[in-house]
């Protein structure tokens, strides 16, 4: 007679779960705690206006994969990164051609309409430069863009009263 007639299909049932919860009990859990300190991906990062009230201009690298911050010094390095505008403040656009294909700069609403004729001359080569100057925020800009790189030269506009 072997072993395995001596043992019945319930006791067989029992010893096996027993061990898959040893098993489990010692695995982390795939959902990890949210860390306080961590901002939440659905609520909107609080905004330190005292980080952008000196600013009154952006300076851009255009590239076909993004728009890179050159200053000020907030967004440096960063693609496309959201900026902060103080609603009623004027400021300047300025980017350099960093690849040499076309690219130009629109200020846009949420309905993707350029807002207040907010556009920059097309520029083809790499290094040249232009501006858009006097660019007043408004509380309706919520984009930068580039017309001929939608998909992926694009960065957020937010608007905030002082």
């Amino acid at each position: 007679m072997s072993w395995t007639s001596s043992i019945d299909r319930r006791t067989l049932l029992t010893a096996a779960s027993a061990a898959g919860l040893t098993f489990l009990a010692g695995c982390p859990d795939d959902e990890e705690e949210p860390d306080d300190d961590e901002p939440d991906d659905d609520e909107p990062e609080e905004v330190d206006l005292e980080e952008w009230e000196d600013v009154d201009e952006f300076y851009f690298e255009g590239r076909t994969e993004a728009w890179v911050g050159i200053e000020p010094e907030i967004i440096e390095d960063e693609e496309n990164p959201t900026i902060t505008l103080i609603e009623g403040q004027e400021y300047d656009f300025r980017w350099v051609n960093g690849d040499g294909v076309t690219h130009n700069l629109e200020i846009r609403d949420d309905g993707d309409e350029i807002i207040d004729d907010y556009q920059s001359e097309d520029v083809t080569e790499e290094g040249e430069e232009t501006t858009l100057e006097g660019v007043t925020a408004t509380e309706e800009m919520v984009t930068y863009i580039c017309t001929y790189h939608e998909a992926t030269q694009v960065g957020d506009i937010t608007v905030e009263s002082e």
